[in-house]
């Protein structure tokens, strides 16, 4: 299809921003969506309104998976950090399980990773750039987590990155909870602040949608 524009936000940037897109040289990234670690009511309305319409519009679909079960020995620091020192790891991860709304299609890419930051230790980098990809639309989970690890993965791999901020969630602590914040909680507003001032734009499911669909009319 025809480039697109899709309205984005960046903190002190002209509120009525549009970035251009080109679908060929765009991947839509889909980390940690699998069932032991998404939000189902997230998954199953935003991120599947906007993953059916990047397939569409012709984006290179990427999940990442949070394979913490298969990636290490017993003294893996990762599984203990996540108080999973019970699991017995082994060389091959395991595979996951998603939602059938959003279950990976034949030929897209299902890469395992072992941190908060999907570039490290992956073939991502290398997978993006033989298919010519210099622009990643990221969803996911958690915004504090490793969705955020893995947009500063991407700003460093000279990615221009767009964060989905509706096709995540925040996990706010009980004290960080404030409904007059217009975010609804400190926690997601101080990290949308950071992504929005050094890592790059975000923007919603519903503007992704109705920037292909105005496309396509």
């Amino acid at each position: 299809m025809d480039d697109l524009f899709l309205p984005v936000r960046k903190y002190k940037s002209d509120p009525d921003l549009n970035v251009k897109i080109v679908p060929e040289k765009t991947a839509f990234l889909l980390v940690d969506c699998d069932e032991s670690s998404a939000d189902q009511k997230i998954v199953e309305n935003q991120i599947c309104s906007s993953l059916d319409i990047a397939r569409r519009s012709g984006m290179k679909i990427v999940y990442l998976y949070n394979a913490i079960q298969g990636v290490g020995g017993p003294y893996d620091v990762t599984t203990r950090i996540h108080g999973l020192d019970y699991l017995e790891n082994s060389w091959k991860p395991l595979m996951p399980t998603f939602s059938k709304l959003i279950q990976p299609l034949e030929g897209e890419a299902i890469l395992p990773k072992s941190h908060k930051d999907g570039f490290n230790g992956t073939m991502l980098d290398y997978y993006l750039k033989t298919w010519n990809i210099d622009t990643i639309i990221a969803v996911g989970f958690h915004i504090k987590s490793c969705l955020f690890h893995t947009c500063i993965g991407a700003r460093h791999n000279n990615y221009r990155v767009i964060m989905l901020r509706d096709c995540t969630n925040t996990l706010e602590f009980p004290d960080t909870v404030d409904s007059s914040n217009p975010e609804g909680g400190w926690l997601r507003f101080v990290f949308i602040r950071m992504y929005e001032t050094d890592i790059g734009y975000t923007s919603t499911s519903i503007e992704l949608v109705r920037a292909i669909l105005n496309k396509w009319l």
